[in-house]
């Protein structure tokens, strides 16, 4: 059986994707911080940062964080933002959200940060309601990525950006190799040495199996609503960052 199909018959089995992927995410809450680490030889923060940057918030702007997590984008939007700006991180695992909390009482943003259970692709926000959205490994999860970005569009104000961060397909053929090898046998390995959570990390590399590529991907954005849509590689398109704008 392809992975695709495994997939969609574990999704038929939870009730779909999304309780699927709420609980996958719950079981893993804990280790999830150190696994993003390790998955990414450390280019996670570096990852977030950059794409933290093309959202840049300006001083007493308001912008929000889809499928948060344990926060780290949260965060690394507003240490690259400027002052008084805030953010609401929203997620569908109430685990990782707890996790987050902690964090940001630790580090002093809880404040500044809020974080609450809510729903990519039914965003609980009124139109226009937040100056910028973005998302880090998020979208590739969700049921309906066009329905995602839509919402992503109505919530935000005319003129505020998107900016999506994600594992992407290489586009060199040795280095794709590379990647493959790397991304689909050594990762879930590390998910079974570290976390005893094999179904969990052989999870994340065949979720990319179905998503689209870059060029695709801007295409949706484009067709729900969203201009100068550009896309950018890092690490030799190890990931993409996803920046739109909102039209006036």
């Amino acid at each position: 059986m392809s992975a695709k199909l495994s997939l969609e018959e574990k999704f038929k089995e939870t009730g779909g994707k999304k309780p699927y992927v709420r609980r996958l995410f719950g079981r893993i809450a804990g280790i999830y911080d150190l696994m993003n680490r390790l998955m990414s030889l450390g280019l996670d923060p570096y990852w977030r940062k950059r794409a933290a940057r093309y959202l840049a918030l300006a001083t007493g702007e308001t912008g929000l964080d889809l499928g948060a997590g344990t926060a780290d984008l949260s965060i690394s939007v507003i240490r690259n933002s400027g002052s008084d700006t805030h953010m609401i991180g929203m997620d569908i695992t109430p685990e990782m959200l707890e996790v987050g909390e902690k964090k940001l009482r630790r580090m002093g943003l809880q404040d500044r940060i809020e974080l609450r259970v809510g729903d990519a692709e039914n965003i609980d926000l009124p139109d226009n309601s937040v100056d910028g959205c973005c998302s880090a490994f998020t979208v590739r999860n969700l049921t309906n990525i066009g329905r995602g970005f839509s919402e992503m569009l109505r919530v935000v104000r005319p003129g505020g950006r998107v900016v999506c961060l994600e594992i992407s397909h290489p586009p060199g053929k040795i280095f794709g190799t590379l990647f493959y090898l790397y991304f689909y046998k050594l990762a879930p390995l590390f998910g079974t040495i570290l976390g005893k959570a094999f179904e969990e990390y052989n999870y994340l590399p065949n979720s990319l199996t179905t998503f689209p590529k870059a060029p695709r991907v801007k295409e949706i954005m484009e067709e729900a609503g969203w201009s100068d849509v550009r896309y950018y590689y890092l690490n030799g398109g190890l990931v993409a960052i996803h920046v739109g704008t909102k039209p006036e």
